[in-house]
């Protein structure tokens, strides 16, 4: 028998679209928010370029009309007569100045561009005005020379000011009596440029690479979708406009805002057939999601049904073997656990008869006393210490601070066989101390501490530091020496877990199999020694014993 042919669910949704001609409709708003968005994009960049050439009509006029106004004070009469005139001749030059003086104070009311005006000559008037004034003091300046040398109107900046300025020639005979400059408002440029105030833009004023003024957005950045580069009639300085991109498609949705009315109340319809279509279509999907709710409910046991999709026919036969996984891992999480108590009774079994221990120890300690012999006391008492908390009454979990002074002890018992000949340190978090971990887990690291680092240091000091210490919810024990047997062998890094020996292998099972993966021993060298670091998740850690 022929096999029956799986239709393609992807097929059906894909008839479904070309039923609702969803794909023409994207296309055709897909068009039309473009077009709209090019034609106003254009003419925003036709704006733009408008009020660029009416600004710049309006700068060129200013500057014609700055250059007309010290052009005539250059070739007034009255003036030159004043400046040819001999200083010792008081009263003549008292009675030119009358007429001077209210030509230039005019010039300046006349012309609303003008600041200030300054006539400079190398002859020393004894008058009283402000106007008229010694070159002497600025002879060696540069504007001064770049006037004295140019026939016509020089433009310049400084100290943040504009000027302009122009020698004052004679006639008959052609003589150099003076030069007569101009400060010029910097108000103008900021009503000229009030016509941009609608738009995010950037001018700047320059004087070859210097920037004499600016107006507008601060923020230099490549983001410019517009630009232009004019100059200002022929005083050398050039004039730059920089619109930003975002000004082109500033509010486009709310121009376009009918057109993606009607696109979106197509697409709504378009939506409401494909859910009546996809609703039919996912009828076997829809028992399938049922099944699954089964077996998140715990019951493993549900038997999927197949399905004559083909996509869901391929997604019934996987979760179907998913389940098979799922039971076999659960065996494996049955067998783990039988794992971890045969652990712990090996680790019960290993463990001698304590009150056979204690008794005897107490008989040494006694006999010891009464001999006067105060170091085998210390080792006796001790070692009593230790065994008491190692054995810990059968308990396998207890606080850290039986932890520790079970750690102290050893070492106490290690500091006495070897007499000294190392420093040991302990950092301990004191809020840790409540908090119940496996026993028995520091012994084996500090044991390495000593046989694998302290004793084949030969130059320097042993030093050991333990430490306990909360990061990130975690708790990390910690055992540092300063030995460097390990560096040598491995160099600088991790050393791998199955090259660990018997004791810490033993440590990173117990850890793994009592808290999981995450947690565990990690051993690591440097050149400063080697480290162990036991990692714990505080939130599996109890605050007390139950």
């Amino acid at each position: 028998m022929k096999a029956e042919r799986k239709r393609s669910f992807l097929e059906q949704l894909r008839t479904a679209f070309v039923i609702v001609i969803m794909i023409p409709v994207l296309c055709l708003g897909g068009f039309i928010f473009y077009s709209s968005h090019r034609y106003i994009k254009e003419q925003r960049l036709m704006e733009s370029s408008n009020l660029v050439i009416q600004n710049q009509t309006d700068l060129n006029n200013w500057a014609k009309q700055c250059e007309s106004s010290l052009r005539y004070l250059a070739g007034n009469f009255a003036l030159q007569e004043f400046l040819k005139m001999d200083v010792n001749q008081y009263i003549e030059v008292n009675k030119a100045i009358k007429n001077v003086n209210p030509l230039l104070y005019n010039v300046i009311l006349t012309n609303r561009y003008y600041k200030n005006i300054s006539v400079y000559t190398d002859k020393e008037y004894h008058i009283d005005t402000s106007l008229i004034k010694n070159s002497r003091a600025v002879m060696n300046e540069e504007w001064y020379q770049e006037i004295m040398n140019t026939t016509g109107i020089y433009w310049w900046s400084s100290g943040g000011e504009m000027y302009i300025g122009r020698k004052i020639v004679t006639a008959y005979p052609v003589s150099t009596i003076g030069i007569v400059v101009a400060q010029l408002k910097k108000e103008t440029f900021e009503n000229s440029f009030q016509m941009f105030q609608q738009i995010p833009v950037k001018i700047e004023l320059k004087d070859k690479d210097t920037v004499i003024y600016q107006y507008g957005n601060e923020n230099d950045n490549d983001s410019w979708g517009f630009r232009q580069n004019r100059a200002l009639a022929d005083t050398g300085w050039e004039i730059s406009y920089k619109v930003d991109k975002k000004y082109f498609s500033k509010n486009v949705f709310v121009s376009l805002g009918m057109p993606m009315l009607i696109i979106c109340l197509v697409l709504f319809l378009a939506w409401f057939c494909i859910r009546i279509l996809t609703r039919y279509l996912m009828r076997d999907l829809s028992v399938l999601m049922e099944e699954v709710n089964e077996v998140q409910n715990g019951n493993f046991d549900v038997e999927i049904q197949s399905s004559a999709t083909e996509e869901i026919y391929v997604l019934t036969q996987s979760i179907q073997g998913m389940l098979g996984k799922i039971k076999q891992l659960i065996r494996q999480v049955y067998a783990k656990e039988i794992e971890r108590q045969d652990l712990e009774l090996n680790l019960l079994q290993a463990k001698i008869s304590p009150h056979f221990l204690y008794n005897n120890l107490s008989a040494i300690n006694w006999l010891a006393i009464d001999c006067g012999e105060e170091k085998i006391s210390e080792i006796t008492t001790e070692m009593a210490t230790f065994y008491r908390t190692a054995l810990n009454k059968g308990n396998n979990i207890d606080r850290l601070s039986v932890e520790i002074t079970n750690i102290k002890s050893y070492v106490n018992l290690q500091l006495i066989a070897h007499e000294n000949e190392f420093d040991v340190e302990y950092d301990i978090d004191e809020s840790l101390l409540e908090c119940v971990v496996p026993i028995f887990i520091l012994q084996p690291l500090v044991e390495n501490a000593i046989e694998h680092g302290i004793e084949e240091l030969e130059d320097i000091r042993g030093r050991i530091k333990i430490s306990a210490r909360q990061e990130e919810g975690c708790m990390y024990l910690e055992v540092h020496d300063n030995g460097r047997s390990l560096y040598e062998k491995i160099g600088a890094g991790a050393m791998r877990p199955e090259n660990y020996g018997y004791g810490t292998q033993n440590v990173h099972k117990r850890i793994r199999l009592l808290y999981g993966q995450q947690c565990g021993l990690t051993i690591t060298a440097d050149k400063t020694g080697t480290t162990s670091i036991i990692n714990l998740n505080m939130k599996d850690l109890r605050k007390q014993i139950s």
